[in-house]
C-alpha cells in the first residue's frame, strides 16, 4: 500500500535543546483544526532522550496511525520516500529554497540512525 501526496508545507521542529526532533510534511497550515483534516501529512520524529530510533507517524486523508519504525529513506531535491516496518511506503513531493532544503537535509541526517538505510540522491 502507498501514500502518497504533494507537501504545501514542509517544517523542522527540535524542541529540549535538540534531544526531540520533527520533520513534518503537510498539505494544509498548522494554524487549521487538526480535528477537521482530511488530507495527508507525514511526521518524522526522534526523541534521543529515550530512543535513538527515529518513528514515523501519517494521516492518509482519512484517519491516523503511526508508531512505526523507519526502515529506509531515500531522499532528493523535491521529494522524500519512506520505508517503515508497518508496510505502508509513503512518497512524498515538495518545494523547499536552498536553506531550507539543507536544514531538512541535516535534520534526516541526524535523526536517521545506522540501522536505517537513509540515501541524498
Amino acid at each position: 500500500m502507498n501514500l502518497t501526496f504533494e507537501a504545501k508545507f514542509v517544517n523542522c521542529a527540535d524542541a529540549i535543546g535538540g534531544e526531540i526532533l520533527q520533520v513534518t510534511f503537510d498539505t494544509i497550515p498548522e494554524s487549521q483544526d487538526e480535528e477537521d483534516r482530511n488530507t495527508p501529512y507525514v511526521c518524522i520524529s526522534c526523541n534521543f532522550e529515550f530512543s535513538d530510533s527515529a518513528t514515523v507517524e501519517w494521516h492518509d486523508g482519512n484517519d491516523y496511525d503511526g508508531g512505526a519504525e523507519i526502515i529506509a529513506v531515500t531522499l532528493s531535491r523535491t521529494s522524500i520516500s519512506i520505508k517503515h516496518n508497518s508496510g505502508l511506503d509513503i512518497d512524498v513531493t515538495f518545494r523547499l529554497p536552498d536553506k531550507e532544503f539543507a536544514q531538512l537535509t541535516s535534520f534526516l541526517r541526524r535523526m536517521i540512525d545506522d540501522d536505517c538505510t537513509f540515501f541524498v540522491v
